[in-house]
């Protein structure tokens, strides 16, 4: 029996409100993590340095995440397994990056189907992991983009900054999936998916490896994320917001920063009073509108973005082929239509699937666990799932990533109630022979 476990999209349909002053004190969050683009803007007014944000409660030097982990099923060796797959998880990215502040992380395993209403039998919700919110940040190139709460805390922060959250990463799971957990019998079924795999994945895009361009509108078109500034008493004129990820992103056939793209959209004003609809019938007939759609063409060629791996990245300054060729990281831009589940917020699959740079695509072949990935990859003691290119990307994005990777000592055991283990990878759709990653 096939096994479809699918991605789902929210589009974002009112436009916020926000004045070039309290910028600053509006953040985004997901309000549902299994639904990637579910974001409202909501009030985080400066506050003063917390300094309990240094603190590291409930955890070790080999483990900087502390899981608040919710189980709302009636079996206990279960909620068990799957609470020491966070704790795995946690294990491995501490051993890849030297983690300032705890990580704080609020997990929930439910049943879909008795608590969603989504009780599809062929097409089955996995889950998800994201930042639980994102802050507005002046960043090194002089604008304000949105940071993940978990990067941010890792920052410098000045002595005011935004309101955080109480948690950095919300993560979702289905309960209602056949998981395969380390010291299960070999080879997993074609129904079975590798937990592990799926939650080091997910927490690495909590962690920051999430872009904002999409199709907020459903009119076929790519914008980052959409907010509205009040200018002076004028026109009112949009403000397109981008996610800290996005100012490294480059158009390979132009070397074009996506910041340089962002930037001619952010020139377009709403004919009107401001009302989602006056957005619409005037970003359709604007100069922008073009721009919009030429990207979201892109967004379906195949090789036509990527996460370039300097930080010397000059928004309007293109790079050449050679810096793009040997210094970047290539994006997922094969799926046609574009899938705003899959496409940009992962790695190119063709060109990483057989490389130790495997963890962040969009599909992983069933049957396989971390173990033999990375062993397949000769990644086992060297990088672990979080590949060379990976530790790049996540040290470009602010993280101090740690000189060696030392393999975590994890626990297995044949007592389903402590049993820990070792994989990686997302929110996925299994299909034949391929799975389709949140």
């Amino acid at each position: 029996m096939k096994v479809l476990i699918k991605t789902s999209f929210t589009v974002l349909a009112v436009l916020i409100v926000l004045t070039r002053t309290t910028l600053s004190e509006k953040c985004v969050v997901y309000s549902e993590p299994v639904y990637r683009y579910k974001t409202q803007f909501i009030d985080c007014p400066m506050v003063k340095k917390n300094a309990t944000l240094e603190k590291r409660q409930n955890t070790t030097p080999d483990d900087m995440f502390n899981v608040n982990f919710h189980c709302s099923i009636n079996d206990n060796s279960l909620c068990n397994r799957v609470k020491n797959v966070f704790v795995s998880a946690g294990k491995y990215i501490t051993a890849t990056l030297n983690l300032k502040t705890q990580i704080q992380v609020n997990a929930q395993f439910l049943d879909f189907c008795k608590e969603q209403g989504d009780c599809d039998t062929q097409s089955i919700i996995l889950g998800a992991a994201r930042p639980s919110r994102m802050i507005p940040h002046q960043d090194t190139d002089g604008r304000v983009r949105l940071f993940p709460q978990a990067l941010y805390k890792q920052l410098n922060l000045p002595n005011n900054h935004p309101q955080m959250g109480p948690d950095d990463i919300t993560a979702m799971f289905n309960s209602n999936m056949d998981y395969w957990f380390e010291g299960d019998p070999l080879p997993m079924s074609e129904r079975q998916v590798d937990l592990l795999y799926v939650v080091v994945h997910e927490l690495t895009h909590g962690l920051g490896f999430t872009n904002s361009w999409n199709d907020y509108l459903n009119m076929q078109i790519l914008t980052p994320i959409i907010g509205e500034i009040q200018t002076n008493g004028g026109a009112p004129q949009a403000q397109f917001v981008e996610y800290v990820f996005d100012r490294s992103v480059v158009l390979t056939q132009t070397g074009q920063p996506l910041t340089s793209v962002a930037d001619q959209l952010n020139q377009f004003q709403i004919n009107g009073a401001g009302t989602e609809q006056d957005f619409m019938n005037s970003f359709t007939a604007s100069p922008q509108y073009p721009i919009a759609k030429n990207m979201y063409n892109l967004a379906s060629q195949h090789g036509s973005m990527a996460f370039v791996l300097s930080s010397n990245i000059q928004p309007n300054t293109p790079l050449t082929a050679d810096q793009i060729q040997n210094d970047a990281l290539l994006l997922e831009t094969s799926l046609v239509p574009f899938e705003p589940s899959s496409s940009i917020g992962h790695v190119d699959f063709q060109t990483y699937k057989n490389t130790s740079d495997f963890l962040m695509m969009f599909t992983y072949p069933p049957g396989q666990t971390l173990d033999d990935m990375m062993s397949a990859a000769g990644s086992t003691t060297t990088t672990g799932p979080m590949g060379p290119k990976l530790r790049q990307l996540l040290g470009i994005l602010g993280y101090q990533v740690k000189p060696n990777y030392t393999p975590p000592a994890i626990n297995i055991s044949s007592d389903s109630s402590i049993i820990s283990f070792n994989l990686a990878l997302s929110f996925v759709c299994i299909l034949l022979t391929l799975v389709n990653c949140f």
